[in-house]
């Protein structure tokens, strides 16, 4: 008895998710747009995820205003939930005195991430789907 228990607990506990690993891997290149509910202004938008850590990514994104002016910062972004086939993400930036501070709230899987944004002086959303096959 003692000889087959030990083997189904190894099994058993092979199959348990990872401490604080996040199932779902963010990183790569992502591509889709960015809206303004505020404004109504929209762009193209382009991401780069970078994992910073288990449970943390560097996001650089890239994109364009009024379709002529481009625009590029990063955010880090704290994996806040994980649900295993997604994440819930959160974080903030600085842009400086003109935009102020952004915060970010996100869902994202492997294929989709949509986040929500907000400042002092502007609401809206991003889209983007993962660029390329993983």
């Amino acid at each position: 008895m003692r000889s087959l228990l030990a083997p189904a607990l190894i099994v058993a506990l092979s199959l348990l998710p990872a401490g604080s690993a996040t199932a779902v891997d963010l990183s790569g290149s992502w591509s889709g747009s960015w809206e303004s509910c505020s404004t109504g202004h929209a762009g193209p938008l382009r991401a780069e995820f970078t994992r910073s850590s288990a449970t943390q990514y560097r996001v650089d994104f890239a994109g364009r205003f009024f379709k002529i002016l481009p625009f590029r910062y990063s955010v880090t972004l704290d994996v806040v939930e994980d649900h295993g086939d997604h994440v819930v993400l959160a974080g903030s930036s600085f842009l400086g005195r003109l935009f102020g501070t952004f915060t970010y709230h996100a869902t994202a899987d492997g294929c989709r991430f949509t986040a929500d944004y907000r400042s002092k002086k502007d609401t809206g959303e991003f889209r983007l789907t993962r660029v390329g096959s993983r």
